[in-house]
């Protein structure tokens, strides 16, 4: 009989802590949390496109994390995302309270530029995307740059930011393809570095902005004629540019548009958010959690609409796994691609 009390006390006992043990989970992480900020780090510039989603993103989340943080951001641009993808993997604290937003081209980057890029997807755990994007190539008036065949003709110079990125791989791959006679300059920290040099003339013609930062940033500028959009690249054509040509309709055989949809394919997932990878399983179930209810959070989305920020979320399953499909990309796309590049260069 009392082996039977003791037995039935144990398993009462089992079952007080199976129902506490998640309350005590989430009061640890709801106590971490409000001890310290979450660094927000964003690999573009200050006044990027990139930006705005991270300012975005930090004024509604922690109201889905436990313990409500305060979400800081913080900007390391250079080497088109580069720079920043070396800074979560190998400085960064890998305990959740550190969350990059990441330039996606960080994907293809060990497979064409590999020399420059240290650090594949496995250093990282995904937390989801916020929207995909279209990439486009923009030329200003004073060119005067009328149609894709007077853009063949011309020689122009190209702003970009980086040769590792889209910015300058993505010019250098479309003057290859296309036998486009541009002088492309990398250098610049940013978007809003290239549009001030475009308006001061000093460059003709950039291929850096993306359809969200349009929207958000330049649309009044697009719509008073300041510059011209002529190129739009894979995934696929926006509805708020029609007649503007899809470099993909560009391509005359298989292996051109292969090229084109492996330099441009990783805009389908346009902000993805990541932590370093080792970032305790609870809190990043959290974090990936609270992404989810803030993009899909009805404030959230007004204050996006307000400011004609796209959103279209991506969960870290889906992105996760589109990353794995670029690099992945066969061997003999990436070495045609790499031979599109006439120039390596350093950060």
């Amino acid at each position: 009989m009392n082996r039977i009390v003791v037995a039935a006390a144990a398993a009462l006992s089992i079952y007080q802590f199976a129902l506490s043990a998640p309350e005590a989970r989430a009061d640890a992480i709801a106590d971490f949390y409000k001890s310290k900020p979450i660094v927000l780090s964003v690999g573009s510039a200050v006044g990027s496109g990139f930006t705005i989603y991270a300012r975005l993103i930090a004024r509604h989340m922690p109201r889905y994390i436990p313990g409500t943080p305060t979400i800081v951001i913080e900007n390391l641009p250079g080497a088109s995302g580069l720079r920043h993808m070396d800074h979560l993997v190998t400085i960064a604290p890998k305990d959740g309270s550190t969350i990059g937003l990441l330039n996606p081209s960080v994907a293809a980057a060990p497979l064409l530029t590999p020399e420059l890029a240290k650090h594949r997807s496995d250093k990282l755990a995904w937390i989801g995307s916020a929207n995909s994007e279209v990439s486009t190539c923009m030329f200003w008036p004073h060119v005067n740059v009328k149609d894709i065949e007077d853009l063949k003709k011309r020689e122009l110079v190209i702003g970009g930011s980086g040769a590792a990125g889209s910015s300058g791989i993505g010019a250098e791959a479309l003057r290859s393809i296309f036998g486009f006679k541009w002088k492309i300059i990398s250098g610049y920290q940013g978007s809003a570095d290239i549009m001030i040099a475009g308006a001061r003339k000093e460059i003709d013609g950039a291929c850096i902005l993306l359809m969200s930062a349009l929207r958000a940033q330049y649309w009044e500028q697009f719509q008073r004629g300041e510059f011209k959009i002529m190129l739009q690249m894979p995934p696929g054509n926006h509805p708020d540019l029609p007649g503007v040509v899809n470099t993909i309709e560009l391509a005359q055989n298989e292996e051109q548009r292969l090229a084109l949809e492996f330099i441009y394919g990783y805009w389908a997932f346009g902000r993805p958010f990541a932590v370093p990878a080792g970032v305790p399983a609870d809190r990043l179930q959290v974090l990936r959690a609270a992404l989810k209810a803030t993009v899909e959070d009805p404030q959230f989305l007004a204050d996006s609409k307000k400011i004609g920020v796209s959103v279209d979320y991506m969960g870290p399953a889906e992105l996760e796994q589109r990353v794995k499909a670029i690099e992945s990309t066969p061997a003999s796309i990436v070495a045609k691609v790499r031979a599109l590049i006439p120039a390596q260069q350093s950060p």
